[in-house]
């Protein structure tokens, strides 16, 4: 499974699993929300967002997906994310 990072101010990273992705939305101005395959959903939160870096992180996406080994960053997003949250649908 290929993963990409997403960077915070502090430089540190969370993952964003890059396999099985169905569905990709902008909420809110502030996160993008990515719907799985298997139910999950995972919250990506950012200080404020757009469609640019939604953009940019859809093209990490398809460049590491189904690959293995480190994760890819995308290009410089115009804000670090402040925070990652996923739940799942039962």
């Amino acid at each position: 499974m290929g993963y990409v990072k997403l960077f915070k101010a502090d430089r540190t990273f969370d993952l964003l699993p890059a396999d099985n992705i169905m569905d990709v939305q902008e909420s809110g101005g502030t996160s993008i929300v990515f719907n799985y395959s298997n139910g999950t959903i995972l919250q990506v939160n950012f200080s404020s967002i757009n469609t640019e870096d939604t953009k940019k992180i859809l093209d990490a996406v398809l460049k590491i997906e189904g690959a293995s080994g480190e994760g890819i960053a995308p290009s410089e997003l115009s804000a670090p994310i402040t925070s990652m949250s996923a739940s799942r649908i039962i």
